[in-house]
């Protein structure tokens, strides 16, 4: 039965996924420890939470719907929860299925099984496992961009870990509150927070809490732009989860270094940052986060005069991208090939890739990233020769910035729109 299963999972991934499906299948059956030639109906749990996960990262959550699907036709995955004998594991199992539940967007049934959880960790007074359970309740709203209730849920869940007295459920609660905080564009709350789940991982030496901190820190002085303070943050989070399996963090974390440096213009040492991220990425089979770092050090490579290459690298991005449905990383990528047309002075071609940019970060609801692609595209427009154009584009940038709070980007943009009278 065993080869039979393993051959129908395969199957299913290489149906959605081509090429990619089988090695994805490996690579995940190795991070959670099963035999990728002998997966066991123990091991779907799991390894259905691990794909599903995989899926929304790359295609949404239509993708790991229809992944999650069909092997829950393989398997009755409740009954082999339900049929484990030892009650941390089959916690653990229906933990892995209410996350898989998340990542497919199937709220009601994600909700019904960490209620459960909860009211069974309730019913014995284990608040560890209450925080626990709490979080997860906040992140099936936050993945929905509930971003208030996800936080109500936080911060019940912060409440019961400080009762517990347990500095790792802090730390963890906190992140999470960070983490919205700084989702809502409140930075000041949102470092407050990430503070103080590096205070609590410190005493629980709670790696990946201390990395997953610094980061947050990071991405709020990056936001804001203060890239020597990100910079300091990124490698405290690299020195944190370095020899961990935290993988991915480990390449966000180079992605999101390379991303500050080229806010300090600094190309070659952003081109050696984007490296080490494609090195991890392949690592952890992560082909998102690698055609992350693709595109990204396309923008260096245009600013270093090497505009062949920085088109192969935004080429090979977008047929990933695309492939898995990255909309995030598909903005991004138009954004680069804006700036790769502007410095060939291909004005049609910039405008087309500019407007895509806008046209998708306005789509996933991206103020940020909207108000840098208008800011870009107004000093393109004024390059170019059109400073009407430029200042409408400037002023959609400025009133972003200040929706945002983001007053030296404000006044930065402020001082162009003067400059074109």
């Amino acid at each position: 039965m065993s080869k039979e299963l393993t051959e129908q999972i395969f199957a299913i991934m290489e149906r959605e996924m081509s090429d990619i499906g089988g090695f994805i299948v490996k690579k995940q059956c190795m991070l959670i420890g099963s035999d990728p030639e002998n997966i066991e109906p123990a091991d779907l749990p799991k390894l259905a939470s691990n794909l599903s996960e995989v899926m929304r990262t790359f295609g949404g959550y239509e993708k790991a719907r229809k992944i999650y699907s069909e092997i829950k036709k393989l398997e009755n995955l409740d009954k082999v929860a339900e049929g484990e004998k030892s009650d941390d594991k089959r916690q653990n199992m229906l933990e892995d299925l209410g996350m898989s539940c998340i990542f497919s967007a199937e709220w009601d049934k994600a909700f019904e099984y960490f209620n459960r959880l909860y009211g069974e960790a309730r019913a014995g007074n284990d608040k560890v496992q209450m925080s626990r359970y709490l979080r997860r309740l906040g992140f099936i709203h936050q993945e929905r961009s509930e971003f208030d209730r996800a936080l109500e849920y936080y911060e019940q869940s912060l409440d019961t870990a400080e009762d517990s007295k347990d500095p790792k459920a802090i730390g963890q609660a906190c992140n999470n509150i960070g983490g919205i905080y700084w989702n809502k564009g409140m930075y000041e709350k949102a470092g407050e927070y990430q503070e103080r789940a590096i205070e609590s991982a410190l005493k629980a030496d709670d790696k990946k809490i201390l990395g997953s901190a610094h980061i947050g820190l990071g991405n709020i002085h990056a936001d804001s732009h203060e890239p020597q303070e990100a910079i300091a943050h990124y490698k405290d989070a690299l020195k944190y989860l370095s020899g961990t399996d935290e993988i991915y963090e480990i390449a966000r974390a180079y992605n999101n270094l390379g991303d500050t440096y080229l806010q300090m213009k600094d190309w070659n040492n952003s081109l050696k940052q984007f490296e080490k991220c494609r090195e991890f990425a392949d690592k952890g089979g992560w082909i998102n986060m690698k055609a992350w770092a693709e595109f990204n050090s396309s923008e260096a490579l245009v600013e270093l005069g090497k505009l062949d290459l920085a088109k192969k690298n935004l080429d090979d991005s977008l047929d990933i991208l695309r492939k898995i449905g990255d909309r995030v990383g598909l903005g991004g990528i138009y954004q680069n090939y804006g700036r790769l047309y502007s410095a060939k002075k291909d004005w049609a071609k910039m405008l087309e890739n500019y407007d895509l940019a806008v046209a998708v970060f306005t789509e996933i609801n991206t103020p940020i990233s909207l108000a840098e692609v208008y800011e870009e595209l107004g000093m393109a427009l004024k390059k170019m020769g059109d400073g009407e154009r430029a200042k409408t584009e400037l002023r959609r940038a400025a009133n972003l910035f200040l929706h945002l709070d983001l007053q030296k980007q404000l006044k930065r943009v402020l001082k162009e729109i003067e400059t074109l009278g």
